[in-house]
C-alpha cells in the first residue's frame, strides 16, 4: 500500500513539474535509490524499487488523478448558485487547434476559478463549433446554462460575432451571462501578481456581502455574487495557453490526450488517491 501511495505521489509532483511521464523511470526512481542506499543502505534501495514508476503506470496514475479532480469541480460548480466561464482557442501548437475553457464559481462565501476542459477543435473553426464543443460538454456534465452569469473572451470574430460568435449563442441560451471583453489579453502574464492581490479583494468582498443575513437581504446577496462572477480578463487561458506549450513539446507529441497532464499541472484541487 505505501509503494502505491508513493507511485501516486511521485506522478502528482510529475504531472504538477509538466515533466515527461517517462521521467519517473529513467531519473527519479534511479536517483531516489541512490540517495536511499547512499544515506541510510540496501534496505532502503530495495523498497524504493518496488514504487512503480513506469511510462505506462505513470501515466495511468496521472489520467486517474486527473479524472477525480475533474469529478470533484464538476460537484462544486454544480452547487454553486451561479458560474462564470472564460473561453479561448488557439492554433500555434503543433498546428492544432485547442479549446481552453476556465470556470469560476462560489463555494464557502469565496469565489474559486479553474480549468473546466481542454479540448482538440479543428483549424480556423467557427463559433457555431466551439459552442457546440462547450454546450455539449455543460449538458453532458449536469450543469445548468441557467446558471451561467458571465462569458469572457478575446474578442475574437468566432467568439464574440453579433450572430454566430460564441458569446451570442451562450447568451441564447444563457441570458444571465454579461460578455466580458478582455482588453489586455497580452499583457495579463505580466500582471499576475496584481491578479492575486485582485482576487483576495473579490474574496474579501463575497465574505463582507455573504456576512450579511442572506436571508434578510436574499436579493442584495444574490445580485452582488452574479456582479462579481464574471471574469475581467483572460490571464488564465493564457496561462493555461503556456502550460500546454510545455506539455505538447517535440519529446511529447506522442500524446493525444494532454488534458488530464494540463488539469493536474494548473489545478488548485488536490487529487484523493490511495494513501
Amino acid at each position: 500500500m505505501k509503494a502505491l501511495e508513493a507511485s501516486y505521489s511521485v506522478a502528482y509532483l510529475i504531472a504538477k513539474s509538466g515533466a515527461a511521464e517517462v521521467i519517473g523511470e529513467t531519473l527519479v526512481k534511479p536517483a531516489a535509490k541512490v540517495m536511499g542506499q547512499v544515506m541510510i543502505g540496501d534496505k532502503a534501495s530495495k523498497a524504493i524499487d518496488c514504487v512503480p514508476l513506469s511510462n505506462n503506470t505513470v501515466h495511468r496514475r496521472i489520467t486517474d488523478m486527473a479524472k477525480n479532480v475533474k469529478q470533484q469541480l464538476l460537484s462544486r460548480v454544480q452547487k454553486s448558485h451561479y458560474y462564470a466561464l472564460q473561453a479561448d482557442e488557439s492554433t500555434h501548437i503543433v498546428s492544432l487547434a485547442n479549446l481552453l475553457l476556465f470556470v469560476r464559481y462560489e463555494l464557502n462565501n469565496e469565489v474559486h476559478d479553474d480549468i473546466l476542459f481542454c479540448q482538440p477543435i479543428p483549424i480556423h473553426t467557427t463559433g457555431e463549433a466551439i459552442f457546440k464543443v462547450t454546450d455539449n460538454f455543460i449538458k453532458n456534465n449536469d450543469l445548468d446554462w441557467s446558471r451561467c452569469v458571465g462569458i469572457s473572451t478575446d474578442g475574437a470574430r468566432a467568439m464574440t460575432g453579433s450572430k454566430k460568435g460564441v458569446v451570442a449563442r451562450i447568451q441564447a441560451v444563457a441570458p444571465e451571462a454579461k460578455s466580458t471583453h478582455c482588453c489586455i489579453h497580452r499583457e495579463a502574464l505580466a500582471t499576475q501578481n496584481v491578479q492575486a492581490e485582485l482576487k483576495q479583494v473579490l474574496d474579501e468582498a463575497v465574505k463582507i456581502i455573504s456576512f450579511v443575513n442572506g436571508s434578510e437581504y436574499p436579493a442584495l446577496l444574490d445580485k452582488t455574487v452574479k456582479y462579481l462572477l464574471p471574469f475581467p480578463t483572460s490571464h488564465l487561458c493564457e496561462i493555461g495557453f503556456s502550460a500546454l506549450v510545455g506539455i505538447k513539446a517535440k519529446k511529447r507529441n506522442h500524446l493525444i490526450d494532454v488534458e488530464p497532464h494540463l488539469r493536474l499541472k494548473i489545478t488548485n484541487i488536490e487529487p484523493d488517491f490511495p494513501r
